[in-house]
């Protein structure tokens, strides 16, 4: 028996020997679109395309359905999504710093400590998007739709003119749809006739941003930092907040 043991051991060991050592450097393998087409057109709804580590910057995805794929970790620098389906995509630690969202779904995309800085998503769609710990800094959001959390993210100096991070009226009944915004650094950035009804903006940081016609009904501003903010008497419903009284305007 101990003899059986150890031949049965050693094909074992055998048998792990044989096995490739993991490659660190496909960890940043560079694929070219028609490699990113193929896989997506393999996918299925069980196995989603794996991107995993995988380099795409500056590739052209105008279009294209990426049918809940994972880009963890990818790097997406100044790729282009324009008008791309990220249904449920899976975008955490990718290094997508200016890369293009015009008008893409990012729908139910999970991106914890995603790099968007200089990202365009003007008209994108972010619902449900899971953003926590994201770094948005001059990223342009004009127009875009964001629902969900994104607390602790930066945003310096990004754009969100215009956009729509409001509670969703329609899902009330599932509990209230909205943005966390819990300690975001929105420090410069321009909320210009933006929609902030009902957001999550504890301890949020506004330090010199622009809130000229932004509507913050109900927006919940218990430690919220707005110090040299900018359209301060054109503030929408900034006397219907919640904890205003607990905001900070000045030292």
């Amino acid at each position: 028996m101990i003899a059986g043991a150890r031949v049965a051991a050693g094909v074992v060991l055998a048998a792990l020997a044989a096995v490739p050592a993991p490659d660190p450097a496909r960890a940043q393998e560079r694929l070219t679109r028609e490699q990113v087409l193929a896989a997506l057109a393999a996918a299925t709804p069980q196995h989603p395309a794996d991107f995993t580590g995988a380099d795409l910057s500056g590739l052209d995805f105008t279009g294209v359905d990426f049918k809940r794929a994972n880009l963890t970790r990818c790097r997406l620098v100044r790729t282009n999504f324009t008008k791309a389906q990220l249904l449920s995509a899976t975008l955490t630690d990718a290094a997508a710093s200016e890369a293009n969202f015009t008008g893409a779904t990012l729908d139910v995309a999970v991106a914890y400590r995603v790099d968007l800085r200089h990202a365009i998503l003007r008209d994108a769609s972010l619902f449900s998007v899971i953003l926590n710990g994201a770094d948005l800094s001059d990223a342009d959001l004009t127009r875009a739709r964001l629902i969900g959390p994104m607390s602790n993210a930066k945003a310096l100096r990004a754009r969100f003119v215009s956009a729509n991070l409001g509670a969703d009226p329609g899902n009330q009944s599932m509990g209230i749809m909205r943005v966390d915004a819990t300690a975001v650094d929105f420090s410069g950035a321009d909320f210009t006739g933006a929609n902030l009804r009902k957001v999550l903006l504890s301890r949020a940081n506004f330090t010199g941003a622009d809130l000229t016609d932004a509507d913050v009904t109900g927006a919940d501003l218990y430690g919220a930092v707005l110090r040299d903010i900018r359209g301060r008497d054109r503030i929408r419903g900034l006397d219907r907040a919640v904890n205003v009284d607990q905001a900070v305007f000045h030292d």
